[in-house]
């Protein structure tokens, strides 16, 4: 469920920017792996239960340190007044311009 859930967010952070999409493929991946080792270990492979739960630890730790990397460019830019790269990928989608129209 969490899988599907996040699968929403990361379609929503495509017009943001690289790392937040960085973030939730990471975070994705991490959920579909720990949901595959649980079903590996149900049908009595251990090892391999094992092994999927600690590559989904792996992809968990790389988005936690995007994380960090998101709150320095946040930090930063608020204190320090520079920020870090992100990655800006809102020229890529088309922006609505926010005005109503009047039919005539």
């Amino acid at each position: 469920m969490w899988a599907v859930l996040n699968l929403f967010f990361l379609i929503g952070s495509f017009p943001i920017n690289l790392v937040y999409i960085g973030i939730f493929i990471f975070v994705e991946l991490a959920f579909v792996l720990v949901a595959a080792s649980y079903f590996a270990t149900a049908d009595g492979k251990a090892a391999q239960g094992i092994a999927l739960k600690k590559t989904g630890g792996v992809f968990a730790f790389i988005a936690g340190l995007l994380g960090y990397y998101t709150v320095g460019h946040l930090m930063c830019q608020t204190a320090l007044f520079w920020s870090f790269p992100m990655g800006d990928t809102s020229r890529f989608f088309l922006k609505k311009d926010g005005v109503v129209r009047k039919e005539q």
